[in-house]
């Protein structure tokens, strides 16, 4: 299972899967992406736990 880096509590792939989907629902669509943004970045640690495990 893979580990959030900032606790290192284990997650299921389940639900790294519905905090990403929830992350990039989130996101505002602005004309230009800006990689100073929050949800970017939170998406981006989230997609990095399964990136990690493989």
């Amino acid at each position: 299972m893979p580990k959030w880096s900032y606790t290192g509590k284990s997650v299921s792939d389940e639900k790294v899967e519905q905090a990403l989907t929830a992350v990039k629902s989130a996101c505002f669509c602005c004309a230009e992406h800006s990689s100073d943004c929050p949800l970017a970045k939170a998406a981006g640690a989230i997609a990095e736990m399964t990136e990690a495990k493989q």
